[in-house]
């Protein structure tokens, strides 16, 4: 099929009775045309569907006023949350906003960087803290910043001088807090379940060793190969309770697994909070609508959006900039003992 000719800021510009320049200073400073002109212009652009061609201002200054963005998952309501805050500020500025999936895999993400790459994206925002050293290469010969999210942890820079910041909570200490709780309210056979495809998995894992290493007690812990899904972690809650009989709680790494054990748990006749506590993380719709509420720790997932977008547009700016690791929240929930 053959491409329709565009048409043309010229075009515009005949119908309005304007000239191009002017068409052109309306696309980029609407403030700084005259109302009516300015709305006569913007009546001829819907009228013949006028798309602004990037790629001269790409040719011209070196910069698409874009930025890439690769998640591994376009389905999870946290990633959904950090896209809404990226948005919230690039919106404000001009700025589009380029998604690809990365799908947990570093092989993917390194074609999905390579794509965005190709398109001349001012920086990136990852998702994921495992990156190919190709991809890294990559992005250090485009000389882009990019930032990571959904975790906290200090500035550094590649040897391909591909500089980059995290934007998150502290995982680790998050997850620390929530088993020190459950320890606190009487539990000590605290088992975490964690998916190997899921947000943060391996820190929020050691926050929890951290705890039960720091109280003494044993740390059981089981990791699903797949992503975080209520039906992986029934079976899984029902294999934990077959092998460690005096399981009394269980710490998940997201909420969709914390949402499958209260419903094995109530399948077995088990009592939660009684019989079995159950605290999960992100304080997912799933979990807070549930009988008995989930106990969980909330994330500030549209702060984290906002605040890497924030910072990245910084780095792209040469703006030098400090960050820290956004606050999180302990909601205790229904699903665990009331302190004695």
């Amino acid at each position: 099929m053959q491409k329709k000719r565009r048409p043309t800021m010229q075009d515009v510009a005949e119908i309005v009775g304007v000239t191009k320049m002017t068409v052109s200073r309306y696309l980029k400073y609407p403030d700084k045309v005259a109302k009516s002109t300015g709305n006569s212009i913007q009546i001829a652009l819907d009228d013949v569907g006028y798309i602004t061609n990037r790629v001269p201002g790409i040719l011209s200054n070196r910069s698409s006023r874009t930025i890439g963005v690769v998640l591994p998952s376009l389905s999870h309501p946290v990633f959904q949350h950090v896209i809404k805050g990226i948005e919230k500020v690039t919106e404000t500025v001009n700025y589009q906003v380029m998604v690809a999936h990365g799908g947990y895999d570093v092989d993917i993400e390194e074609q999905r960087i390579q794509s965005l790459l190709s398109f001349n994206v001012d920086g990136l925002i990852l998702a994921d803290s495992e990156h190919s050293e190709r991809a890294l290469k990559m992005i250090g010969t485009a000389g882009i910043p990019f930032i990571e999210v959904l975790d906290a942890d200090e500035v550094m820079s590649t040897e391909d001088d591909a500089s980059t910041m995290s934007v998150g909570i502290d995982n680790e200490l998050a997850a620390m807090s929530m088993v020190t709780l459950m320890i606190e309210r009487g539990y000590e056979n605290i088992v975490c379940l964690s998916a190997k495809k899921g947000i943060r998995t391996q820190s929020k894992l050691q926050g929890y060793v951290n705890a039960m290493e720091q109280a003494g007690l044993q740390a059981r812990s089981l990791t699903a190969k797949s992503e975080s899904s209520v039906s992986v972690a029934k079976k899984m809650a029902r294999k934990v309770m077959e092998r460690y009989s005096d399981t009394d709680a269980f710490f998940c790494t997201d909420d969709e697994l914390a949402a499958g054990v209260l419903l094995e748990c109530q399948q077995l006749d088990l009592r939660v909070p009684e019989d079995i506590g159950i605290a999960g993380i992100h304080a997912l719709d799933i979990g807070q609508s549930m009988m008995p509420r989930l106990a969980s720790i909330v994330t500030p997932d549209v702060e984290t959006g906002e605040q890497a977008a924030l910072s990245l547009l910084a780095m792209i700016e040469g703006r030098s900039l400090s960050t820290k690791p956004l606050a999180f929240e302990l909601d205790e929930g229904e699903s665990l003992l009331s302190p004695t």
